[in-house]
């Protein structure tokens, strides 16, 4: 397969892409770099059928570099890279010793927290392109199970309630690997841990190395955080607990803080305090055990775990909240940031802008009503250091 790709500076902030490729692919990903002292990352995969697509309002003092990649039936092909200056009367030119595999991302770390009969694991991802992770849990050489992830996963837990069945005591290992088109260009060392009950998490994995292992926090103190440089100094809390409603003492029983006596069920809070889980608004979220405070971002209403940040979300016609890696159809490729795909009739659109995506080898990719994206949202959000473009979308700042 063979791809070239063209640009042309339509006017102040407007990139008109077109592209040529034989035979008719797939799919077709335009990778786009904006450069600069930290470059970002964000690719828009569409139908093969589409040949032409104009970005907008892009900033017109930074320099892009673009190429498109045309995928089918496992072949691959990249075009070259193109230099582009959004700016009337610059023309786009070549860019000499460009390498996709130079912009490639990696998962840089991950940590494991063992629970009873749950493991959870946790990782960062590096800037650059990537469009999917799978994570692989083995027992000894026996593959338990491969979760195939969107690459705005930053964690997931594994227990019966998504059919893993995990034993205490038993020794597991996990690894991630990153992949971008179809090929896996990254792969974590193993991390060994081992499932335990509460209370007994420390002493059955005292014999695997430390460094990558986290163990939950039962306390009223601040949240242990996952990665030490987000930590922040503490004050000693007290924690003689009573509730509320009836005096009685309240204490964890399986990763839950429940009284003693009337059996009411109370949720940290991270300031050294507990609130009643019936008087949460939102009530708690679905990713950490023990469970934390749902909050709604302000501006957008998603609803958002306090501790890990995860998206949990509501979707039409459906109860509860689902989070990114249980979304039965994943993430548009229309939208910054991506939102859930839902069915609509017959055919799959995403559920804020409608637009029509089309399953191509196992992937959803776009089929653009109007071959025209507006990237204002993007370059607002990177100039006021609000977010970071990755490998399929922006991701916004704490």
């Amino acid at each position: 397969m063979q791809i070239e790709l063209n640009a042309e500076v339509v006017a102040d902030g407007a990139v008109s892409l077109s592209w040529r490729a034989a035979p008719r692919p797939g799919s077709v990903s335009l990778l786009i770099i904006r450069t600069g002292a930290v470059p970002s990352y964000t690719t828009m995969t569409l139908g093969g059928d589409t040949a032409r697509y104009q970005i907008e309002h892009l900033s017109r003092h930074q320099r892009y570099l673009v190429a498109a990649l045309g995928r089918s039936a496992g072949q691959v092909a990249c075009s070259g890279w193109l230099s582009v200056t959004p700016r009337a009367g610059l023309a786009p030119r070549a860019e000499q010793g460009a390498d996709l595999s130079a912009h490639l991302a990696t998962v840089s770390r991950v940590m494991i927290m063992p629970q009873d009969r749950r493991l959870t694991a946790f990782w960062q991802v590096s800037p650059g392109f990537i469009d999917g992770l799978e994570l692989e849990l083995r027992r000894g050489e026996r593959v338990v199970r491969r979760l195939t992830l969107e690459p705005e996963v930053t964690s997931i837990y594994m227990d019966s309630a998504r059919r893993v069945q995990l034993v205490n005591g038993n020794d597991y290992t996990v690894r991630l690997r990153a992949s971008f088109a179809g090929q896996v260009h990254h792969e974590t060392p193993p991390v060994s841990c081992t499932p335990a009950p509460q209370g007994q998490e420390r002493q059955a994995n005292g014999a695997h190395p430390q460094a990558r292992l986290i163990y939950p926090s039962l306390t009223l103190e601040p949240e242990v955080c996952i990665f030490p440089e987000d930590e922040a100094e503490a004050n000693p809390v007290d924690e003689s607990l009573v509730c509320c409603h009836c005096r009685q003492p309240v204490r964890w029983q399986q990763y839950r803080l429940r009284c003693h006596g009337c059996g009411a069920e109370f949720i940290p809070n991270g300031r050294g305090d507990f609130l009643d889980l019936g008087q949460l608004r939102f009530g708690t979220c679905t990713c950490c055990l023990p469970r934390k405070i749902l909050i709604q971002r302000q501006g957008s209403g998603a609803l958002a775990c306090a501790h890990s940040g995860k998206e949990h979300i509501r979707l039409p016609g459906t109860e509860g909240y689902h989070l990114i890696e249980d979304l039965p159809f994943g993430l548009c490729q229309c939208c910054r940031p991506r939102r859930p795909l839902v069915r609509r009739g017959e055919g799959v659109r995403c559920s804020k802008s409608d637009e029509q995506h089309r399953n191509e080898d196992g992937r959803y990719v776009l089929v653009p009503s109007e071959p025209v994206f507006d990237a204002s949202a993007i370059d607002d959000l990177l100039d006021a250091g609000l977010a970071e473009i990755c490998g399929t979308g922006v991701s916004r700042g704490g």
